[in-house]
């Protein structure tokens, strides 16, 4: 899965990896602290002020926590990814749909059945990783992208080495 792979790939493969992270976790963010803030803090019962303690007294370790979650989860994708060999946009985006189903689903189901949370909660949780999933397999269809694009010209350079090593000959 991962043999023949040269340096140029592994790097656009490890900034797909960083950036959709990054990304991923941005966007939980967004969806939670700016658009759907008020529903939000109404579905959780908690006002911003207890959410601000809250992220205090957690101090650092909420980001941290926070970029772990969704580096596992981005880490996972591009894993998947690579095995079902996507190759088209919309082979990426399939990937991401049914694996973000499959994840928010359950998780978020047992959620509602077990702990009592509204079920609008479960709603935006779901719509939250199905938009976030599919940004994330975005950036991975962009970063692959390039590294294809730089791993075709690297072969085209050694085979143009080797042609001339052979011409001296």
């Amino acid at each position: 899965m991962f043999t023949g792979i040269s340096k140029s790939e592994s790097f656009w493969m490890s900034a797909g990896l960083v950036a959709a992270t990054v990304c991923f976790t941005a966007w939980g963010y967004i969806w939670y602290a700016s658009v759907f803030d008020d529903v939000w803090q109404g579905l959780i019962a908690r006002t911003e002020d207890e959410l601000i303690a809250l992220a205090q007294a957690r101090g650092f370790m909420q980001s941290v926590l926070s970029y772990l979650i969704s580096g596992i989860q981005a880490a996972g994708l591009f894993l998947i990814l690579r095995m079902t060999r996507a190759a088209s946009f919309l082979a990426y985006h399939a990937v991401a749909a049914i694996l973000s189903v499959l994840i928010a689903l359950p998780v978020l189901g047992n959620a509602v059945l077990f702990a009592g949370t509204p079920t609008w909660l479960w709603v935006l949780d779901f719509l939250h990783f199905i938009f976030g999933y599919a940004g994330m397999a975005t950036i991975f269809f962009i970063s692959q992208h390039f590294a294809q694009k730089s791993g075709a010209k690297q072969s085209i350079e050694q085979n143009e080495a080797a042609s001339a090593q052979i011409s001296r000959i």
